[in-house]
């Protein structure tokens, strides 16, 4: 919605627009993550210092008597209530300049309210004003925050500059699906509130920069195509080749057909299948032609994990028949049996493991899908775990690679192999040759 000024913006508000009901049909919601996969690691879908959206603000009221979670939260409020009045500042001394009157905090109206509160899956027991200056609160402190990142203009005592831990601490808690808000209510605040970036600067051109860590494949944020529910949904869309953006209008066939991987990347390897890392910068593109399997490279960090798991839940609750993610983790699982086949995947770059310990890292891919709802593979993943398992099963396969691996594995056993079969050509010869003498 664009906006032209501070009184228009406000006669904008109060009526929702067209596309503002479009939005309205087209939200799914986000849901809390289901028991069964937060037991499994309930520190993978809380955040660590920052809370955004009503889930976890119920929580600190006691609605779940997380007194634990509210405590570590409440640290980090009267940071975000500064950085929200930081925001407000920016709006108020901008409507000073132009018009020399106070601009007054936002009055979220009634179609919008409705809009927040289909966004999230379940009840929401917050009242309006509690939810309305909770959202104002969040998506101002969000926007501050992306603004001082832009210009790299931070107050010598702002905690998010002097604590080198905090940052990078709150980029990876406004990942967590839990703590979301609607990404249409940021842009239509932004548009609202700081009318004077309007054609200059957006929300969306922030968010990119923000999370440009996370895009591997350097998607424009100019490209129409990204669709953005929320940071979640952002982070799995930077994953996924564009084929594969819930926005397109083609998406591959998936049916329900569950093809297994049969044999580890050891066992493959032995049959003389060659790991290779991919230049393919999506997570999903992996490729198996000429007894080469490439896979795209997966960085392990402390905050993989959860982040993974996020991205998981995501698709177990939004987009379950398009789990192209949890189809990318059933494939590494597959993989993955032992140490030693983590071992393989990191002697090869395919894994780059910053946790020191492999076996840590094959525990984590080993758990990722318990209590993961299985739908089946992509038809693509399909005939991969095909083309693989029928590889393995052909004799002549695995006889070629334990030739190559006992007798031409380095330059002096070929030369010794190729000796021997010297030596050996030369005396059937030799014994051919004398009894034809004989004879």
């Amino acid at each position: 919605m664009a906006l032209s000024g501070t009184c228009n913006a406000r006669a904008d508000m109060a009526s929702p627009t067209r596309h503002d009901i479009e939005i309205s049909n087209s939200i799914t919601g986000i849901y809390r993550v289901p028991y069964h996969l937060r037991k499994l690691n309930e520190e993978a879908y809380r955040p660590q210092v920052l809370s955004i959206g009503p889930f976890h603000v119920q929580m600190s009221f006691g609605i779940f008597r997380d007194y634990k979670n509210s405590e570590r939260l409440q640290t980090m409020q009267v940071l975000k209530e500064e950085y929200s009045n930081s925001f407000w500042q920016r709006v108020t001394a901008e409507s000073e300049n132009r018009v020399n009157v106070e601009k007054p905090l936002p009055t979220i109206p009634e179609q919008t309210m409705k809009q927040i509160r289909e966004f999230y899956g379940g009840t929401i027991t917050l009242n309006d004003a509690r939810l309305s200056k909770l959202a104002l609160e969040d998506a101002f402190f969000i926007l501050e925050l992306f603004l001082r990142c832009h210009s790299n203009i931070w107050p010598s005592e702002d905690p998010m500059f002097k604590e080198s831990f905090l940052l990078p601490t709150v980029i990876n808690d406004l990942l967590l699906l839990e703590n979301q808000l609607p990404f249409f209510f940021l842009e239509e605040m932004f548009q609202y509130a700081s009318p004077m970036y309007s054609g200059v600067l957006s929300v969306r051109q922030l968010t990119f920069e923000f999370f440009k860590d996370f895009n591997v494949q350097n998607i424009s944020h100019e490209n129409s195509d990204v669709k953005i529910q929320h940071f979640t949904d952002l982070l799995r869309t930077f994953l996924l080749p564009q084929s594969l953006w819930p926005s397109s209008t083609q998406l591959p066939q998936r049916g329900n057909k569950k093809v297994k991987l049969l044999y580890s990347a050891t066992q493959l390897q032995q049959a003389g299948v060659k790991f290779k890392v991919s230049s393919n910068k999506c997570l999903v593109g992996l490729k198996f032609e000429n007894g080469v399997l490439e896979i795209p490279c997966l960085e392990f960090y402390d905050t993989t994990e959860a982040l993974i798991r996020n991205i998981m839940a995501l698709e177990q609750t939004r987009y379950i028949k398009n789990g192209y993610v949890t189809d990318y983790f059933f494939m590494l699982d597959f993989l993955v049996n032992t140490t030693k086949d983590m071992d393989l995947l990191c002697d090869n770059g395919i894994v780059d493991n910053y946790l020191g310990d492999n076996n840590e890292a094959t525990l984590i891919v080993n758990n990722l899908h318990k209590n993961i709802l299985w739908v089946g593979l992509g038809t693509e993943y399909c005939k991969l775990c095909e083309s693989l398992n029928a590889f393995y099963k052909d004799r002549w396969h695995i006889w070629k690679a334990i030739l190559k691996q006992d007798y031409f594995s380095t330059p002096c056993t070929t030369a010794s192999t190729m000796a021997v079969a010297i030596l050996l050509a030369l005396t059937i010869i030799q014994t051919v040759c004398s009894i034809r003498q004989v004879l």
